[in-house]
């Protein structure tokens, strides 16, 4: 029997969704403790239901996804708002470093996947779902490009991408705080940084004096909360003209694309004409977008698609998390400055290259909640490079590997 779901009421289901993942969630502490969002808990939940139903010849849910996309593009419209030229420059030689080991990272997690998919004899395009785009993109990549990669010919990419994600999430949780206690024990960088204080040894930024946007707001004017809803549909409306143009070079993008670039150049217009956007409030709406666009996403993933994929996929995803150890000790933190900050930006690094950014937030609470010293330069840097400027990279860098593997190139 075969539950067909029309548009409106596959909303309403992946609202009931979220609200059921946000209660289990703030139930269970493993789930917070790794930062698993709620979306995922509660779609994973209805996916299993469908998959014993399709198992069983017993049901089957067909839901009408038409307005996911909407919710998807409005998101990540709200992640080109993020996209301060002004607030990237105040963090100077920290940022440039971090956005270049991190698209090196981003190449060696695709470069592993697609190698791996190709050892196994399995669709290359597998590949980049166990890499960057759920690795480094995290859930909401995943939930994105899935969809474009099974267009391509890698059927259950969704699944899969979906899968590696969250698998990213937990390990992003387990390993990054323990890289930063083995730096730090191992070259006493604490004991360090304490001379270097007694010594008076000043800093060219001072990153404790700086600010990053807050992407999850306590207060929002309600005033200013229809603005920011308008402001994001024109940014949507815009980069449909400019996902229109960037397709006709022939190249595969997603639709969000256009949005994105859209709501940068807004941004940095209003910056550079000193006119105050609602980005709280724009912060809110992105939210919003995020958790029923993924509800949507994994209520709808077919399971039973990969059950055939699971020794490529565990050789692959294992692969990641070795090489990431390996990159965040023996690049990372020497690139950012062998010191005691660098330490705990190795933990942020770990925490969004290989899950998300509230992952690398908590791990670094962790560690300098245990040896009792700040790293404003770690709190700064981190959620500016990890929260939107790869985002915004990672779309060309993925896009780009895409269309080299349907070219027979890569």
């Amino acid at each position: 029997m075969v539950i067909e779901i029309n548009m409106i009421q596959t909303v309403c289901v992946g609202v009931l969704v979220y609200l059921l993942g946000d209660f289990f969630v703030k139930k269970v502490s493993i789930f917070r403790k790794y930062c698993i969002p709620a979306p995922v808990i509660g779609g994973l939940i209805l996916a299993i239901i469908n998959l014993i139903g399709v198992q069983t010849g017993a049901f089957s849910f067909k839901f009408d996804n038409t307005l996911k996309d909407f919710f998807m593009i409005a998101f990540f419209s709200t992640i080109g708002f993020s996209a301060s030229l002004k607030i990237i420059k105040q963090g100077g030689i920290a940022i440039v470093i971090m956005f270049i080991v991190s698209v090196l990272m981003l190449i060696i997690q695709n470069v592993w996947g697609v190698t791996i998919a190709r050892f196994f004899n399995i669709n290359p395009l597998f590949g980049l779902c166990a890499g960057s785009i759920s690795l480094m993109g995290g859930v909401g990549s995943s939930a994105a490009y899935g969809p474009i990669m099974e267009a391509n010919g890698a059927d259950g990419a969704l699944a899969v991408a979906i899968a590696s994600a969250t698998f990213g999430l937990v390990m992003g949780g387990l390993v990054s705080g323990p890289i930063a206690k083995f730096l730090i024990d191992k070259k006493d960088l604490l004991k360090k940084a304490q001379l270097s204080d007694k010594a008076n040894i000043s800093k060219n930024i001072d990153y404790s004096s700086l600010e990053v946007e807050d992407d999850d707001p306590e207060i929002i004017r309600t005033s200013e909360l229809s603005k920011g809803f308008f402001m994001i549909v024109i940014a949507m409306g815009i980069g449909t003209v400019i996902t229109m143009l960037i397709s006709k070079t022939g190249l595969v993008i997603p639709a969000y694309i256009g949005a994105i670039f859209a709501a940068a150049i807004i941004r940095n217009v209003a910056d550079g004409k000193k006119v105050e956007l609602p980005h709280a409030e724009i912060a809110v709406l992105g939210n919003i977008f995020l958790s029923v666009f993924l509800a949507m996403t994994i209520m709808s993933l077919e399971i039973w698609k990969i059950a055939g994929m699971a020794l490529p996929l565990i050789t692959i995803l294992i692969g990641q998390v070795i090489l990431l150890v390996l990159f965040d000790i023996f690049v990372v933190f020497k690139a950012a400055g062998k010191d005691y900050d660098s330490a705990v930006m190795t933990a942020g690094f770990y925490g969004y290259a290989m899950g998300a950014t509230p992952n690398a937030m908590a791990s670094m609470s962790a560690v300098v909640d245990k040896y009792g010293r700040p790293s404003p330069k770690a709190y700064f840097t981190i959620p500016i490079v990890g929260g939107f400027i790869i985002d915004l990279t990672m779309s060309l860098l993925v896009i780009g590997h895409m269309n080299l593997i349907l070219a027979g190139i890569l």
